[in-house]
């Protein structure tokens, strides 16, 4: 049984039971259903080039002690394109996280035409804070995983996909450890 101060989760929209006409006007429609489109397409894209990255390829060239595929049809190597399937992991994540969050502020009449830049933005800063989370691990800077962690890429997929998910709490993470390493420039 919930203690009376917990909050229960809110899964509804707090409209009564038959009320099912929209809140929104025809062009808000619009613009959430282009909104929505965007970001399948992003997800499309993102996972087209994603299975790319990570099918296995024969080996083009061997070279300066690197092997060498074709990606995209460019020659790279294969550290590199583990880090590219990181980023694209992290890209997928966050666009997951953007429809998530699209389709529960819908319901619950929370969407609102400003926030289209950040829904834009998103997938992009999720692809972004992935990779350099990767760097920082992968360096060692932050101790949590083993180096080797990454040589595995269904590990690497996993980690991309919930860094990028995950990715503004990482970054609030990383303010807060900011703001208490060096202060800000309202401390006196």
């Amino acid at each position: 049984m919930a203690d009376e101060d917990e909050e229960l989760p809110d899964y509804d929209d707090g409209r009564p039971t038959g009320e099912w006409k929209t809140r929104y006007v025809f062009r808000a429609w619009l613009q959430i259903s282009g909104e929505f489109l965007l970001l399948f397409l992003y997800l499309a894209v993102a996972n087209y080039f994603l299975i790319e990255a990570i099918t296995e390829k024969p080996a083009e060239i061997a070279r300066d002690g690197f092997i060498y595929s074709t990606l995209f049809g460019v020659y790279v190597s294969e550290e590199n394109a583990r880090w590219i399937a990181l980023v694209l992991a992290g890209f997928v994540g966050g666009t997951v996280f953007d429809l998530k969050w699209m389709y529960h502020s819908v319901a619950k009449g929370i969407w609102n035409v400003d926030r289209c830049l950040w829904r834009i933005i998103v997938p992009f800063n999720s692809a972004m804070v992935s990779l350099f989370t990767g760097f920082l691990f992968k360096s060692g800077v932050v101790p949590f995983l083993k180096n080797e962690s990454f040589d595995n890429y269904y590990v690497l997929l996993g980690l991309g996909f919930v860094f990028g998910y995950f990715s503004d709490n990482i970054l609030a993470a990383l303010q807060n450890l900011a703001k208490k390493a060096f202060g800000t420039l309202d401390d006196s």
